[in-house]
């Protein structure tokens, strides 16, 4: 009983800890910053791979980005962290350009297409459980996409052809 109530515990603090996230936005006074998205991307790379996942980066920038660069890691683990989650991997694949393009695709079963715009709304999930371990709290899309558009970018859901579903990141380079 001590051990489900500490856990029950657990599960909230992480919730308010992510409504406080998504409440706040990103306009937490962090400056906005030239950023090497190759770098970056190899962090959260090393992160996710130190915790056994499979992750793989693509592609490369070839100039720096200006942008929140806590915000946009936060950003990018919230997808990373759904896609090996969820999808059993992480394939990141950086395209430069007037607008940077951030593919982040896993290898999992995709999603309802009647849900793509849905599961980006606080506190939805598409699983029904209340267990943080396989459902979690429903706010990392949301805030994942309130920080690509606080960028001046997008971030939309597709499900791919062959399986799997690919998070697509578009962040402008001028605003």
């Amino acid at each position: 009983m001590q051990a489900r109530i500490g856990r029950e515990l657990d599960e909230m603090e992480a919730m308010v800890r992510e409504a406080l996230s998504l409440f706040r936005g990103i306009e937490d006074g962090e400056p906005a910053a030239p950023i090497d998205l190759g770098a970056l991307l190899g962090q959260v790379r090393e992160e996710f791979t130190g915790m056994g996942q499979q992750v793989t980066v693509t592609g490369r920038s070839e100039q720096p980005l200006t942008a929140k660069p806590q915000a946009l890691k936060r950003c990018l683990t919230n997808l990373v962290a759904n896609a090996t989650k969820f999808g059993a991997r992480a394939d990141l694949l950086l395209e430069d350009g007037a607008v940077v393009a951030i593919r982040v695709r896993d290898a999992g079963p995709g999603i309802p297409a009647q849900e793509l715009e849905r599961v980006f709304e606080p506190f939805y999930r598409l699983e029904s459980s209340r267990n943080r371990d396989s459902g979690g709290t429903g706010l990392g899309l949301s805030i994942a996409r309130d920080i690509a558009q606080a960028h001046g970018g997008s971030l939309t859901l597709r499900n791919l052809p062959g399986g799997g579903l690919e998070a697509v990141l578009l962040l402008p380079r001028r605003r």
